[in-house]
C-alpha cells in the first residue's frame, strides 16, 4: 500500500472509531461524515478523475444493449431493421 493511500486508510479508521464511540444525539449525519473526510481528502491532494483520465486514455464507451425482445421468427437482417424500427419509433433522442 502507497504511503498516501496508508494515511487515507487510517485517517478514515480513526474518524469512524470517533464516530462509532460518540453519543448518539453528538454524532453527524453520514452525508455530512462523508462529506468532511472527502474535503480531508482533497485537502491533503486527492482529485477524483475517471481511470481512463489518470492514464491519459479516452473513456470507453459502452456497446449499446441489444433489443430485449424480438419476435419470433425473425432473423439475421430482420432482426436489425426492427430493432431499428423501434428506435426509429422512439423519436430522436440522440440529438442528431
Amino acid at each position: 500500500m502507497s504511503d498516501a493511500t496508508d494515511k487515507a486508510v487510517q485517517a478514515l479508521a480513526s474518524r469512524v472509531y470517533d464516530r462509532d464511540h460518540a453519543e448518539p444525539g453528538d454524532r453527524d449525519s453520514t452525508i455530512d461524515f462523508a462529506f468532511e473526510f472527502v474535503t480531508w481528502m482533497r485537502a491533503n491532494g486527492w482529485e477524483h478523475r475517471p481511470p481512463a483520465a489518470r492514464i491519459g486514455l479516452t473513456p470507453v464507451t459502452p456497446a449499446p444493449t441489444a433489443p430485449t425482445e424480438v419476435p419470433y421468427g425473425l432473423r439475421g437482417a430482420d432482426i436489425a431493421r426492427h430493432a431499428l424500427a423501434q428506435q426509429l419509433s422512439k423519436g430522436d433522442t440522440d440529438g442528431r
